[in-house]
């Protein structure tokens, strides 16, 4: 093997990595020499008491070493190790001449030298596993000991991406892991971080943008990928119990689940369903101070994760056991329903959906889903078994609270098969409580017209008149979606996302002044500063003077540029009116701060644009004097008009 030299060393590590293995080396921290071939093997010393496992590849030109630390490679206890080597050779064990002299020996001296290395360290036995699978390459306990440095304490949120960067340092040691094959040794640094980053939570880590909670989903994902490799059952048994401490405290909705996936054989499989019972049951006799609920809640994540389990192992059908296993609410039922639908069952689905409307409760839309679900499949071959009456109470209360177009195409076609489809239509729209379902049901049906007029003649939400407004464009009925974007503004609707702007146009082409004037009044009285933004860049070419009252009211609400706009628009026929609207705008400006200079400067020059289209150069220069008199003790102001305004003529008082 090449002989090193200290400065080779210190060339490939750089100095401060070689002056702190320099060190290690130096206080007799390397530990049991080993060389085999052309790889150097030995313990080394840190910073925590169990010393790391450290590993250097000599192969002329090329050095590596890779450490057990959350360095991983490359770092001050592999320089360690390589200065013992340059100095001091003849500690290392040689490996080479033991073998060679071992594979003189006889099988039952072999057999006696490991009997007697069992017990003098019955420990070591576990290097000779028969599982399968790689030898453990990290010390874990190392790697988790500066996890829990990294985490310690409550993380604010300047300081939290700092120990995200940090911990990030630490999973590429076990991605490096992952990909050379060595999934036992990451899979166990992943889970170290996922752990950590729970502590992190419970110290009171603020995440409020989530990148903890993003980087330990990531962990999660890249624990999965390794355990899909490992089929040692025994140290999937092993790594469970850690997982199912780690999801005992969890509550933070870190989906730490979701590594149970990868560690479930048929083996444990009980053993989880056991742990999730008993922590169900537990939850059941001592809630928490949110009761039942959330009894419910932990009962229903508790049956996802066993059916998403033994979906897993192949087992799906000991999710009916488990379905069976409490009936006591809707959801109890609708569990059971889907369960067996899933199984083809659909009859005894079908009853258990019925049986679970009567059942205490609220609200539950997956069993009023699961039952239009299983009325399509059976009404084909039983359609005795749809009852028109239930079928239209269930409808009724799915579509009380929103539409969703998909359920109602169920519906239909449940009603359809059954010849019922046009009085279930008539019952929805005389029955439904919620009109802006009944609207959005019309609309889906093609009928605007009864939309139209349901919107009229009833209360809807804005949402939903601008809906109608919309379709009512969309197909040329230019006086109804008119009618309709006059209701909604009148309602004082202020969203000016697209396509507000083409109604609020259309509407104002289609509307006469009468109708107009009503409008803006509506306006002005209700104080709609939002609405009038979006009514007046419509209006000002119809109907300027309405333009105009609406933007003296809101002056100081409308951006300068439109204030600029509307007075130019009503100067046409008043051009006092419109000097008028820029001097109420200039006064708040320049009251306000120098900062609003500006606005006034771009006000002005719309006034003297006011009097040149009319040809009145006298009101110009008498209108800018009598400012520059009124304003000549601000001196940044009057600068700006001069450089602006004041070519050919001097300010009076200035």
């Amino acid at each position: 093997m090449t002989k090193l030299t200290e400065d080779a060393i210190r060339e490939i590590f750089g100095d401060k990595t070689f002056f702190k293995g320099q060190d290690y080396y130096d206080n007799g921290h390397v530990l049991g020499a080993v060389k085999l071939e052309n790889t150097l093997y030995a313990q080394v010393l840190g910073s925590v008491s169990v010393p790391y496992e450290v590993r250097a590849n000599i192969d002329d030109p090329d050095i590596s070493t890779e450490c057990a630390c959350p360095v991983g490679s490359m770092c001050k206890h592999g320089v360690a190790l390589l200065l013992q080597w340059a100095n001091d050779s003849s500690s290392f064990t040689d490996a080479d001449t033991l073998i060679g002299s071992i594979e003189k020996m006889s099988k039952d001296e072999i057999i006696n030298i490991l009997k007697s290395l069992i017990k003098q360290n019955p420990s070591i036995i576990n290097e000779f596993s028969l599982e399968t699978g790689e030898k453990p390459e990290v010390n874990v306990d190392a790697v988790s000991d500066k996890i829990g440095w990294i985490v310690h304490g409550e993380l604010d949120y300047y300081h939290v991406w700092d120990a995200i960067r940090r911990l990030e340092e630490i999973k590429k040691m076990a991605d490096r892991l992952m990909e050379k094959g060595s999934y036992k040794g990451a899979a166990e640094i992943y889970l170290a971080l996922v752990k950590g980053g729970v502590a992190a939570y419970e110290e009171g880590t603020d995440d409020s943008d989530g990148g903890m909670g993003d980087f330990v989903s990531g962990c999660i994902e890249d624990f999965n990928k390794c355990m899909t490799e490992i089929t040692g059952g025994s140290y999937k048994d092993k790594l469970l119990e850690k997982i199912l401490g780690i999801i005992g405290g969890e509550d933070y909705g870190l989906e730490i689940s979701e590594m149970l996936c990868g560690a479930v054989t048929v083996e444990n499989i009980g053993r989880i369903e056991s742990y999730l019972m008993e922590k169900l049951n537990a939850a059941r006799k001592n809630p928490d101070g949110f009761g039942y609920n959330s009894y419910k809640y932990e009962k229903a994540e508790a049956f996802e994760i066993l059916d998403k389990l033994y979906e897993k192992i192949g087992k799906p059908e000991e999710m009916l056991r488990l379905a069976q296993h409490e009936l006591v609410d809707r959801e109890d039922y609708a569990r059971l329903a889907d369960v067996l639908a899933e199984n083809e069952r659909f009859e005894e689905a079908f009853d258990i959906v019925k049986k679970g409307f009567a059942q205490p409760g609220g609200i539950n839309s997956g069993l009023n889903e699961l039952y239009f679900d299983l009325a399509r499949v059976l009404v084909a071959r039983k359609p005795d078994l749809i009852n028109f009456k239930m079928s239209l109470e269930v409808v009724i209360d799915m579509m009380s609270h929103h539409f969703d177009k998909e359920e109602y195409e169920k519906a239909k076609e449940v009603f359809q098969s059954i010849g019922k489809l046009e009085d279930f239509r008539d019952a929805l729209h005389k029955s439904l409580s919620n009109r802006d379902v009944v609207v959005q049901a019309l609309l889906h049906d093609g009928e605007l017209k009864a939309a139209i007029d349901t919107v009229q003649a009833e209360q809807v939400s804005p949402h939903i008149i601008f809906m109608v407004s919309k379709a009512a464009k969309d197909n040329g009925l230019m006086e109804e979606s008119g009618s309709l974007t006059r209701m909604l503004l009148e309602r004082g609707w202020s969203d000016a996302r697209q396509p507000i702007g083409e109604l609020v146009e259309a509407m104002v082409d289609v509307s006469d002044m009468s109708a107009l004037r009503d409008l803006s009044d509506s306006i002005l009285k209700m104080n709609g500063a939002r609405t009038a933004l979006l009514l007046v860049p419509y209006l000002m070419k119809k109907a300027p003077e309405l333009a105009a009252a609406l933007a003296k009211k809101f002056v100081n609400e409308m951006p300068v540029e439109l204030v600029a706009q509307v007075a130019q628009a009503v100067a046409g026929k008043a051009p006092e009116d419109g000097v008028a609207l820029c001097r109420m705008r200039i006064n708040e400006d320049i009251l306000r701060s120098h900062v609003h200079y500006d606005k006034a400067v771009l006000l002005i020059a719309a006034i003297r644009d006011i009097y040149a289209a009319k040809g009145n150069e006298a009101k110009w220069v008498e209108f800018i004097r009598g400012f520059a008199a009124e304003n000549k003790g601000k001196k940044k102001l009057m600068e700006r008009v001069k450089r602006e305004f004041g070519a050919g003529f001097s300010f009076a008082g200035s």
